[in-house]
């Protein structure tokens, strides 16, 4: 019995360094050959691999054995975020000295931080802070392997998402602990994630002076609540249509790719071929 768990455990450690060590090569912008030539250098003892689209396959290795953040996030979108309407999606958004890894705009803000099993805890903390002085609602999603040390980490407002994975690599998410509302808004940390012409636009601004400027103005003649609602209004403004491209062609693109098709809103065709 303990041979063949070891066999099957070294089929497993095999699998994730071979999903790893592809990620660390893959590039959206590789053509077909180059992606070919990339899975013929690196070994592997699974006869069943071909070649006839090469991109695909990546895209199956990867999200079936190696959990990092872009697997779990292009998982969530898919059994979560693709599924509510009337929501515009983020990537990456830069919040105070971090950066979200998702965030969603409809009646609500919300900001969403993944954790998987490789990643550390170390600065959680200062993070999920930095997301509560401008989200309404925060987020952690994690395995429910590393839920025991989320749990002990994380401040009473954030929720919690966890994840489990079958055997065949399929994710499913379950909301264990709902998001209470953000105690620690801050209006002037919202300002600051707003574009200078944003200001100008949407606060109604007579003046296009120097940012700093604009910043106390607002601060004078509008309530945080005011603020806090057209934060909300901007956000979806500016990233609806990339989020909407990525929602209208997510069948012909490949997972790994959606935070890069969300930035760049190419047809896929051109650059799948």
């Amino acid at each position: 019995m303990s041979k063949e768990v070891n066999r099957e455990q070294l089929s497993l450690d095999c699998k994730f360094k071979l999903a790893q060590s592809l990620y660390s090569a893959y590039s959206t912008l590789q053509s077909t050959s180059e992606l070919e030539h990339m899975l013929s250098e690196i070994p592997n003892t699974d006869s069943t691999f071909n070649y006839k689209n090469p991109r695909a396959l990546i895209n199956s290795i990867i999200l079936q054995n190696y959990p990092n953040e872009i697997s779990v996030k292009s998982n969530f979108i898919n059994e979560v975020l693709f599924k509510s309407n009337n929501q515009v999606t983020i990537f990456e958004l830069i919040l105070g000295k971090s950066r979200a890894d998702l965030c969603k705009v409809n009646g609500a803000s919300v900001a969403y931080e993944i954790k998987t099993d490789l990643d550390n805890l170390l600065r959680l903390e200062k993070q999920l802070t930095d997301y509560l002085n401008v989200f309404e609602n925060v987020f952690v999603i994690c395995s429910v392997n590393k839920l025991p040390e989320i749990e002990k980490t994380i401040l009473e407002e954030c929720g919690i998402y966890i994840y489990s994975i079958s055997q065949t690599g399929k994710y499913k998410f379950k909301k264990y602990r709902p998001a209470l509302s953000s105690k620690t808004l801050n209006s002037e940390k919202q300002l600051k994630i707003l574009r200078k012409k944003e200001l100008y636009d949407y606060f109604k601004l007579n003046t296009y002076c120097s940012r700093e400027s604009m910043e106390q103005y607002i601060l004078q003649h509008y309530s945080n609540k005011k603020i806090n609602l057209i934060f909300k209004t901007i956000m979806k403004d500016r990233y609806r249509e990339q989020w909407e491209f990525l929602r209208n062609n997510k069948d012909n693109i490949y997972e790994i790719d959606y935070q890069w098709f969300f930035k760049n809103a190419i047809n896929p065709s051109l650059i799948y071929g």
